[in-house]
């Protein structure tokens, strides 16, 4: 007689499992075997298969280095390069590229948004690959280690132990290109990108002290309107979070957890909440100005700290419409009216608002001033944790809540002067962006968002604020993909209002008129010549189907107008070495009753 052997549970799991690296498989083995009994095994089973079903899309390595996925996304840009040389047409080559994106579990560029020269271009280039690979593996492996119960205060904190270390490697390797890379100006300066970088966003101080600077400027404004100040925290339903904490300190799974969520669904969560709170209250006439600080809990899921001011009278109000909407989904389950929102009135006895959320502000960024992290965590080993979780989970931390755009303020730093006879309004944004020497019988002048936000029309101005970025088209050139040109940015605009006499009225007549007058102020920017290593990639249907790939040696120059080359942002203080502006008076462009446009300046 034949007997034909049933597979026993455990060799299915182990047959689930046996692809998988080998400390991945022990986790997967060891969570299942806690779950396992003989007599009910589907929940376990059920949980099994769908996490290696989920590890089935990644076809990475789960435990791969930054470097080994570097290295795949050069050999998909050099297999879809290879393509070329098969398929002949443009369109045939497309779709057979869109299929060697699909078996990789990468979405496509879209069909109706990217031309077909600018997808192809972007799937023969590794660096499209690299973003898109790290995206899909990082989520991929951090929700598995989510579901593995890894993250938590007890195990990793923020986000598993891996992820840190890709991160980690990827900064390492940033680091030593920008290090590696030398830019000149027209006058002859050379700097690595490094220091260059070093004077913008990228750098942690600059970035945790232009925050600083703008949340003071708030509460400057609020202290001369009589506005009270509120800190609040909004957190996520039960369903997001895989651990809850017990009696303060002892971690213990969550049977309320729902398995199809992670940190980003997470923070669309919040972002739909707070939508609906901004809504109900502009119903009622209320508005609000301050910041948000999004950062993760213990087991990865981020909650939101906010600090906005808002007129006396409206505190209650807007504790009312945030607690509704906060607690609109599940509001019965256990803790929810305690735990998922938060209110402090601001004591100015205590501490200025800028006290209030700097740990916030620091422990996010750099751990700067702060030792120990609520968790009891080193704060800049906490703060690494925290940048690699905002960074896998596309996650931004921090958001302005109201008043005038950060951006011509940026701007506004690369203008060396404005003009004689320029709008009060342009002038003082100028003035209040950029520290002045001390003048005899004059105080030093420093930077002040507050004022920068009165120039512009104050905190509740919208879209409708006075300074703006000027943007010049670039109609003859085009991107690396073969795509128009994307705007850059050439200086400030603002608009207005001036008396003049017409040519035609007597001079002995007292009569004038009021026009408007379009007022323009480029910005400096020097002209950079990079000089790295590169590759050089040819279209498949350029040349000889036969050499897609063409290796450049040596030290190239690239000359940059705008001070951006590859997607990397060179940012300098205008008050530096940088060459003066140039300002134009409205004597030089205006005509007698028109208005006025600003010229269309070439690229160098």
């Amino acid at each position: 007689m034949a007997y034909i052997r049933i597979e026993s549970d455990h060799d299915w799991a182990r047959g689930r499992v046996s692809s998988l690296p080998a400390n991945w498989a022990g986790e997967l083995l060891q969570q299942w075997g806690g779950k396992y009994h003989p007599m009910h095994p589907y929940r376990a089973n059920a949980e099994l298969r769908e996490i290696t079903d989920m590890l089935g899309h990644v076809h990475i390595r789960l435990d791969a280095s930054d470097s080994e996925i570097v290295q795949k996304a050069s050999d998909m840009a050099e297999h879809c390069l290879g393509l070329g040389s098969v398929f002949h047409s443009a369109q045939d080559l497309r779709r057979a590229m869109e299929r060697a994106c699909e078996a990789m579990g990468i979405e496509p560029p879209d069909r109706i948004k990217t031309t077909t020269e600018g997808a192809i271009g972007r799937m023969t280039d590794p660096l499209w690959w690299r973003r898109k690979l790290r995206v899909q593996h990082g989520r991929a492996v951090e929700k598995a280690a989510i579901r593995l119960g890894k993250v938590n205060k007890t195990r990793q904190l923020y986000v598993s132990d891996q992820t840190v270390r890709r991160r980690q490697q990827q900064n390492l390797r940033n680091a030593a290109t920008l290090e590696s890379t030398t830019a000149t100006n027209e006058n002859g300066e050379e700097f690595t990108m490094a220091e260059l970088a070093a004077k913008g966003q990228a750098n942690k101080a600059i970035r945790r002290a232009e925050l600083m600077t703008r949340i003071s400027g708030f509460e400057f404004i609020a202290n001369k309107l009589g506005h009270a100040g509120m800190f609040m925290t909004i957190t996520c339903p039960s369903r997001f979070h895989k651990w809850r904490t017990v009696n303060g300190w002892k971690v213990v799974e969550n049977p309320r957890f729902d398995t199809t969520t992670d940190p980003r669904e997470a923070a669309k969560y919040l972002g739909k909440v707070w939508s609906r709170i901004r809504a109900a209250l502009a119903r009622r006439g209320i508005k609000l100005y301050g910041f948000r600080v999004a950062e993760p809990q213990q087991d990865g899921t981020p909650h939101w700290h906010m600090l906005v001011f808002h007129a006396q009278q409206h505190g209650e109000t807007i504790r009312d419409v945030v607690r509704t909407q906060a607690l609109k989904e599940s509001p019965n389950e256990p803790g929810a009216h305690l735990h998922r929102c938060d209110f402090k009135t601001m004591d100015t006895a205590r501490g200025t608002a800028a006290g209030y959320i700097a740990k916030y502000i620091a422990k996010n960024i750099d751990g700067y001033g702060v030792e120990k992290d609520l968790h009891g965590h080193d704060t800049i080993t906490s703060s690494q944790r925290v940048e690699a979780w905002a960074s896998t989970w596309g996650i931004r931390q921090f958001q302005q809540v109201g008043g005038a755009p950060v951006g011509p303020w940026r701007e506004l730093r690369r203008v060396a002067a404005v003009p004689n006879g320029a709008p009060d309004h342009l002038a003082t944004a100028h003035r209040s962006v950029n520290k002045a020497n001390q003048l005899e019988g004059r105080e030093n002048q420093s930077v002040s968002w507050g004022h920068y936000t009165e120039a512009q029309g104050g905190v509740f101005i919208g879209r409708d604020y006075r300074v703006r970025i000027a943007m010049q088209e670039r109609p003859d050139m085009k991107n690396k993909y073969g795509e128009p040109a994307a705007p850059v940015p050439v200086g400030v605009e603002t608009w207005g209002i001036e008396k003049y006499r017409p040519s035609w009225v007597a001079t002995n007549v007292g009569a004038s008129f009021e026009r408007a007058v379009h007022w323009f102020v480029e910005s400096v920017r020097h002209t950079w010549t990079i000089a790295r290593q590169w590759v050089k990639q040819t279209r498949p249907w350029e040349g000889s189907m036969g050499s897609a790939l063409e290796e450049g040696l040596g030290l190239v120059s690239i000359t940059v107008r705008e001070g951006v080359a590859n997607g990397l942002q060179y940012i300098e203080d205008a008050a530096g070495s940088c060459a003066k502006g140039l300002g134009f008076s409205p004597g030089l462009l205006q005509s007698d009753g028109q208005e006025l446009h600003r010229p269309y300046f070439g690229l160098a």
